[in-house]
């Protein structure tokens, strides 16, 4: 039977894989406390403890769901630790989540965040397992209805990192996604009509598609995020070019 259109959504994103068992524990709880909500995987195949990618995907995510979506998103290095637990609300959604920087690409994109530091506890928890014993039951209470203010208080100061919409002609590579192809940090909108460089290598004016170009050569052009993408039709460019996170990329 098709959910009812009120049923909640909550998404989860974590770099915990899909061999282990730990994305099902974490939907259990999710459903204990909310049974009518529907579960949905944004990723779970972010690199180990790889933040940056987390809240690259973290902002894909928001840009695409509807209001009142709650996010579950933990790549969480830090359990046990002393970082902060957060709960945000962005894009007329909600995301739980640690307080380590996942929240920065959103914020960037997508709008400053109210931000809230979750202080509600189970009677006992894992010092291992946060997402399952604190973050995914609070994220379920929120999706059922709960009130926000009963699980957090309001917090001013959450970690961002330093990841931001490139101003410039210059940017980076801020992500390399399935195929080898290079997402930047330079907007369309700061491109205009340009050549572009990476690493020094000119890769020739922006284009529309890839199949703009020959099979097997480099292209850069504009990616479904907005963003510059430095691609190989039909090929990588992490592996052609040699491209990481971090390399330059210059518009000429």
């Amino acid at each position: 039977m098709p959910a009812a259109a009120h049923d909640p959504i909550i998404t989860l994103l974590s770099d915990f894989g899909t061999r282990d068992s730990y994305v099902a524990e974490m939907k259990a709880v999710l459903l204990r406390n909310c049974r009518s909500a529907r579960l949905i995987d944004i990723t779970h195949e972010i690199a180990a403890h790889d933040i940056v990618a987390g809240s690259i995907a973290l902002e894909r995510a928001l840009h695409a769901f509807p209001p009142r979506t709650v996010h579950l998103a933990v790549v969480d290095p830090g359990v046990g630790g002393e970082r902060v637990l957060l709960i945000c609300t962005i894009a007329k959604q909600t995301v739980v989540c640690p307080d380590n920087g996942l929240i920065t690409w959103p914020c960037r994109r997508l709008g400053k965040a109210q931000t809230f530091e979750l202080t509600w506890r189970p009677a006992s928890s894992s010092n291992t397992f946060h997402g399952r014993d604190i973050m995914a039951p609070a994220a379920g209470r929120i999706a059922a209805g709960k009130r926000l203010r009963t699980l957090a208080r309001p917090f001013a100061e959450p970690v961002l990192l330093n990841l931001a919409p490139s101003t410039t002609d210059v940017g980076q590579v801020i992500h390399i996604d399935h195929f080898g192809n290079a997402t930047t940090n330079i907007p369309w909108k700061a491109a205009g009509e340009t050549m572009v460089r990476v690493k020094g290598k000119l890769l020739g004016p922006l284009r529309r598609t890839y199949s703009d170009v020959a099979r097997g050569e480099p292209v850069a052009l504009i990616g479904s995020s907005g963003l510059i993408e430095v691609a190989i039709r039909e090929g990588s460019a992490a592996q052609s070019l040699q491209l990481k996170v971090g390399d330059e990329v210059r518009l000429a």
